[in-house]
């Protein structure tokens, strides 16, 4: 039963990528252009495979037990009752939702230097060896910057 609640769960994920190629609030055709993106066409059914392979010969790793074709269709199918799904909640009008306020606020200093952003920052500096950077440190550093002020 684990196996096919786990099996069914990574469809439900895979079938739901497929559902969030088109995100508008009026897309219902998320098949429109879908032949055009090859790698994602390849990284899904790639994806689909591994899930298989895992199931049937990766058991005893993943505490797993194989299961036959019917019960993987079986859980291809509750997976793929999430297009159906998205279809509807397409339906849902936004203005319903409006009432929902989330509260921006700008970080504190100390929050900032915790931040993940800071501590990149931290890192990079130690690696290149705290305040005594060498000449190719600071232009790497430079370019970084540069490249944030074009973005």
């Amino acid at each position: 039963m684990y196996t096919i609640i786990f099996q069914t769960f990574v469809f439900l994920q895979l079938f739901n990528q497929i559902n969030s190629r088109k995100l508008g609030e009026r897309e219902f055709n998320i098949f429109a252009s879908f032949f055009n993106n090859w790698m994602f066409i390849a990284i899904t059914i790639v994806t689909f495979a591994i899930q298989i392979v895992i199931v049937e010969f990766a058991g005893r790793y993943m505490r797993a037990v194989p299961l036959n074709m019917e019960q993987n269709l079986y859980c291809a199918a509750i997976g793929a009752s999430c297009l159906v799904y998205g279809i509807f909640v397409k339906f849902v009008p936004a203005r319903w939702f409006a009432w929902i306020k989330l509260e921006e606020t700008e970080m504190e200093a100390v929050e900032e230097q915790q931040s993940l952003k800071a501590s990149l920052r931290k890192s990079t500096t130690r690696r290149f060896g705290g305040s005594k950077r060498s000449n190719t440190s600071r232009r790497v550093l430079e370019e970084a910057d540069d490249y944030k002020a074009i973005n």
